[in-house]
């Protein structure tokens, strides 16, 4: 059987850190606020599985752009900290892993969001200037493709405060 190779993942990280990148965000689905996180090692594994094999959001609101994407490594003295207590530092070189950093400034999406997801290959109507970085639906001419998916509790946006988004895309 054959093996997908190391420099194989870093030419699809090198792929992907090349392309033009968006958050999508969304409401979601309300019902989504009863449901239990996962408490298991199979319960996470179904979730992902059901995660992965979306192609879309439940109810998008707009597009955000990235604000930073650069090559990774793991490194516990590094300055880039993940919620799953893991920390990575910028690497010099191109690596399997690209992190990647988003942003909602004040205005941007301010209603109940349940879902984000980020797209490559998204199409933005010309109309949009080139500077802005948080794009309604209604702006959106395609979403493109969606990489990677996530749903988390309801967050409350009212206009009082930005709110950064960042992961790190392993290939």
């Amino acid at each position: 059987m054959a093996a997908f190779t190391q420099i194989g993942r870093i030419v699809l990280a090198e792929a992907l850190l090349g392309m033009d990148m968006f958050l999508a965000v969304g409401i979601g689905d309300p019902a989504w606020d009863n449901e239990a996180p996962p408490s298991t090692p199979e319960e996470q594994a179904i979730r992902d599985a059901m995660l992965s094999g979306l192609t879309d959001l439940t109810e998008t609101v707009g597009l955000t752009r990235v604000r930073d994407k650069f090559f990774v490594t793991p490194d516990p003295n590094g300055t880039i900290p993940m919620s799953d207590g893991s920390v990575y530092a910028q690497s010099a070189v191109p690596t399997s892993m690209v992190y990647v950093r988003f942003q909602l400034d004040l205005a941007d999406a301010n209603v109940t969001l349940r879902e984000s997801g980020i797209f490559v290959g998204s199409q933005i109507a010309e109309s949009v200037p080139a500077g802005q970085m948080y794009i309604p639906l209604a702006d959106v001419v395609s979403m493109g493709r969606i990489v990677q998916a996530d749903r988390y509790p309801a967050i409350v946006r009212d206009g009082s405060l930005s709110q950064t988004f960042s992961t790190v895309l392993t290939m």
